[in-house]
């Protein structure tokens, strides 16, 4: 697997969520690190792989999903036991809890093919840190109060974002196993080629 990695600067993180880019969604609390993942390859068994890694069970999803897509998902949540709530908030959101690799290995195609087509997916570490509320938020019509999704994180929380288009996922954290490359790299899956990405402020 090859990938690039980089830190980006926090100020890329507005308070007020940017509807359709870097981020479109609250963050309330800490935010130490936040690291981009740029995939060369289609990264769906690798993010599986890492996730087995990090070892950071329960992890807990919150994906929107494309109507196509819904009844398929409640059938393998359903057959392979995995708890699932479905939200209804403009769109259709679920909220999954995954308690091993297996689980997360079925749902993140899911998560990765909506976020890939430019539905909000995200998942977290051993805490549910998703929620919803009133907020300000950037639109193409300038900036307007909205529901939206509220991510909060605290000392050592760990939040994923599938970027649009699918081409990167960004991690959000307190957790010092992600403060360097080199902490980063100890829990990438063996045979993980990287190069390191610089971000002007």
């Amino acid at each position: 697997m090859s990938l690039e990695i980089g830190f980006i600067p926090k100020g890329w993180i507005s308070n007020i969520p940017n509807a359709s880019g870097f981020f479109p969604f609250a963050v309330d609390g800490k935010k130490e690190y936040i690291v981009d993942f740029t995939f060369i390859d289609e990264p769906l068994d690798f993010v599986s792989n890492w996730m087995n890694e990090l070892s950071q069970f329960p992890i807990y999803i919150l994906v929107e999903v494309y109507d196509f897509d819904q009844e398929e998902l409640e059938q393998d949540c359903k057959t392979h036991k995995i708890e699932f709530e479905k939200t209804k908030n403009k769109n259709y959101f679920y909220k999954i809890i995954i308690e091993n690799q297996k689980q997360f290995s079925i749902m993140f195609p899911y998560v990765y093919g909506n976020g890939g087509m430019n539905n909000l997916a995200l998942w977290s570490l051993k805490r549910d840190v998703f929620s919803f509320g009133e907020r300000e938020v950037k639109t193409f019509f300038g900036i307007k109060k909205n529901h939206t999704t509220i991510v909060t994180l605290l000392e050592s929380d760990c939040v994923f974002w599938v970027g649009f288009d699918g081409d990167t996922i960004v991690a959000i954290t307190n957790d010092r196993q992600f403060s360097t490359i080199e902490n980063i790299s100890d829990k990438l899956p063996h045979k993980t080629n990287f190069i390191i990405t610089e971000y002007a402020d």
